[in-house]
C-alpha cells in the first residue's frame, strides 16, 4: 500500500522537531555535568573583605523619665583618697574634679607599660625594616664569643683527657708492679689480675689514638675506657683479700690500689662534667647562630602576626592603666550641687562606697533596670543616646550617673536600676515619659573586624574561612573586642583578606 506524499512530509517535519528536541536535552543535560565537574568551591558562598572600621559594643533597653534626685558619686577603684576639692553646698560644673585618689603606684605602672609598648613598637619595625648595621653587628658578635667560649671549653677539655690518660698510665704501671710483685700466672687469682692488666692496657692504647683527634669522640672514648679501668682495678683489688694474698698483699699497696680507683672515679667525673659543659657551650652557640639567622631573614607573615599581636597586647595593658588612672579622679559627670560629703581626706575607700553626693542641675533623670548579663558592660560615664517616645524628630544624648549595686527582680529576671543624665531637656518633658536609650559600653576604632557569623569554634579555638587563590583554608585567630554586630581580630588575618561569612 502506498503512503501518501502528504504524510511523508509530515512524518520528516515529526523526525526533525524530535531531534531538535534531543539536541537541546543534551546540551541542557551537557550545560548541568560541565557546571558541576567545573563548579568553583565559592559559588553559593558570601566573601567579604577585611577592612578596618570601629568595633560598637552597645546595651539598648527601655526605661521612663524621672524627677532628678541626690546621685552617689564614688571611685570606680581602690585607693586612699588624697585630695576633696569641694565643699557642702558648692555648685560644680560637669567635669570638674571633685576628689582624688593617691595616683603614685598607678602611675609607675603606667610608665612601666608604657615603656613595654615601646619596646613591642621598637621589636617590630626591627622585624619590617630590617636591623641596623650595630644590631647585626651585636648578633654577630654574640655567635663569636659562643664560638670562642666552646674553643675554650674544648681547650679545657683536651687538659681534662690527658690528665685521665695520665691517671690510666698510673693505674696501670701500679697494676703492673702489683702483679710482678705478688701474683704468679698459675692460680686463678693471678689469672683474673692479668687479664685485668691486660684490659687496662688495651683501653689505655685505644684511647690515646683519640687523644689528638675529634674532642667529642675522645671524650666519649675516655668515658668508656675509664669505666671500663675502675671496674678492671676494683677486680685487681679483691684478688688482694683472696686466700693467701690477703696476708701477702702489703696494705700499703692495697691503699695503692684503692687510691688509683678513687684517681679513676675522679677522672671519670671530670670527663662527664667535661661533656656536659661542651654539649651546654654547643646549644648556646646553635641559639646565637639561630638568633643572627632569624633577626637577619626576611620578616615572615606570622611573625609579623605574633609581634603585631604584642603591640596590641602591650597597649591595651596602656589603655588599661590609663583607664585606671582616669579613675583615681572623681569628675562631676553633671551641673550641679554638692549636698554631702562622706569622706575625709587620707581615708581608703572602696569601689562600693559613696564619697560625694550630687544633686543635678537639670529637673529630670532617666531610670532603666539594664539585664545582669548586659550590666557588667556598663561603666558610669558611658555615652547613652536616648530617644523620646514624646518626641519622636529629637534626638538626646547623656551619660550614664550610676549603677544602683543592688539588684531589682521582675518576673524572677534580675536587672540592676541604671541612672541616667541627660541635657538639652525639651521642654515638655513630663515624669514617666518612655525614653529609648543606648548605652555605648565600649568602641575602638581602626581595628580589624569581622562580622560575628563569619567565625565559628574548632576544638575551642575561634576559626574563620579563609579564600586563597581558588581553595578556602581554616584559619586560627585571636579575637578582641566583642560588639554588636562585628569583633575585633587581634591577630591571624590582615587587611584585605577575604573571608566566608555565609551562604548565598
Amino acid at each position: 500500500m502506498k503512503i501518501p506524499k502528504i504524510f511523508n512530509i509530515n512524518l520528516r517535519k515529526i523526525n526533525k522537531i524530535w531531534i531538535i528536541a534531543i539536541i537541546i536535552i543534551l546540551i541542557i543535560i551537557g550545560y548541568y555535568v560541565v557546571k558541576s565537574v567545573f563548579k568553583s568551591p565559592t559559588d553559593g558562598l558570601v566573601i567579604e573583605k577585611i577592612q578596618k572600621g570601629s568595633v560598637l559594643q552597645e546595651v539598648s533597653e527601655t526605661g521612663s523619665i524621672r524627677a532628678t534626685e541626690d546621685i552617689s558619686l564614688g571611685f570606680k577603684s581602690i585607693g586612699r583618697i588624697s585630695e576633696i576639692n569641694v565643699s557642702v553646698g558648692e555648685n560644680v560644673k560637669k567635669g570638674d574634679v571633685l576628689a582624688k585618689l593617691d595616683l603614685s603606684q598607678t602611675s609607675a605602672q603606667l610608665q612601666s607599660a608604657k615603656a613595654a609598648l615601646d619596646s613591642a613598637k621598637t621589636e617590630y619595625d626591627k622585624l619590617v625594616n630590617g636591623l641596623t648595621q650595630e644590631d647585626i653587628k651585636t648578633y654577630q658578635n654574640a655567635v663569636t664569643s659562643a664560638k670562642d667560649d666552646l674553643q675554650g671549653v674544648y681547650n679545657s677539655s683536651r687538659n681534662t683527657l690527658n690528665n685521665a690518660y695520665t691517671k690510666i698510665y698510673n693505674s696501670y704501671t701500679t697494676v703492673v708492679s702489683l702483679q710482678n710483685d705478688y701474683f704468679g700466672p698459675m692460680d686463678q687469682s693471678g689469672i683474673k689480675v692479668l687479664n685485668s692488666r691486660n684490659d687496662i692496657n688495651t683501653n689505655m692504647q685505644d684511647i690515646k689514638k683519640y687523644l689528638d683527634g675529634d674532642i667529642d669522640i675522645a671524650l666519649s672514648r675516655m668515658t668508656i675506657a675509664l669505666d671500663n679501668i675502675y671496674n678492671d682495678l676494683k677486680i685487681v683489688r679483691e684478688q688482694c683479700d683472696e686466700g693467701a694474698y690477703y696476708s701477702t698483699v702489703s696494705a700499703a699497696d692495697k691503699t695503692t690500689i684503692d687510691t688509683q680507683k678513687e684517681y679513676i672515679n675522679t677522672a671519670s667525673t671530670s670527663i662527664t662534667t667535661s661533656q656536659q659543659d661542651v654539649n651546654s657551650y654547643k646549644i648556646a652557640l646553635q641559639k646565637a647562630e639561630d638568633n643572627l639567622a632569624l633577626k637577619t631573614a626576611n620578616a615572615r607573615p606570622e611573625d609579623i602576626d605574633i609581634y603585631k599581636a604584642s603591640i596590641s597586647q602591650a597597649q591595651a595593658n596602656v589603655d588599661a592603666l590609663q583607664s585606671q588612672l582616669n579613675d583615681n579622679y572623681l569628675a562631676s559627670p553633671i551641673n550641679g550641687k554638692i549636698t554631702d560629703i562622706n569622706m575625709k581626706r587620707g581615708q581608703i575607700v572602696s569601689p562600693s562606697q559613696s564619697v560625694i553626693d550630687l544633686l543635678s542641675t537639670e529637673p529630670f533623670q532617666i531610670k532603666v533596670n539594664i539585664y545582669e548579663q548586659d550590666i557588667v558592660n556598663v561603666k558610669v560615664g558611658n555615652s547613652v543616646k536616648i530617644n523620646l517616645v514624646a518626641f519622636q524628630k529629637e534626638n538626646f544624648t547623656g551619660k550614664v550617673l550610676s549603677i544602683d549595686p543592688a539588684e531589682t527582680i521582675v518576673d524572677n529576671v534580675v536587672y540592676y536600676e541604671v541612672t541616667i543624665d541627660f541635657s538639652n531637656q525639651p521642654e515638655g518633658v513630663r515624669s514617666g515619659m518612655t525614653a529609648d536609650i543606648v548605652i555605648e559600653t565600649n568602641k575602638k576604632d581602626n581595628v580589624l573586624k569581622i562580622p560575628k557569623n563569619a567565625v565559628s569554634q574548632i576544638e575551642g579555638i575561634d576559626t574563620v574561612q579563609v579564600l586563597k587563590g581558588n581553595k578556602i583554608e581554616n584559619r586560627t585567630i585571636i579575637l578582641g573586642l566583642e560588639g554588636n554586630d562585628y569583633l575585633e581580630v587581634v591577630s591571624g588575618l590582615k587587611e584585605g583578606d577575604q573571608i566566608i561569612t555565609g551562604k548565598k
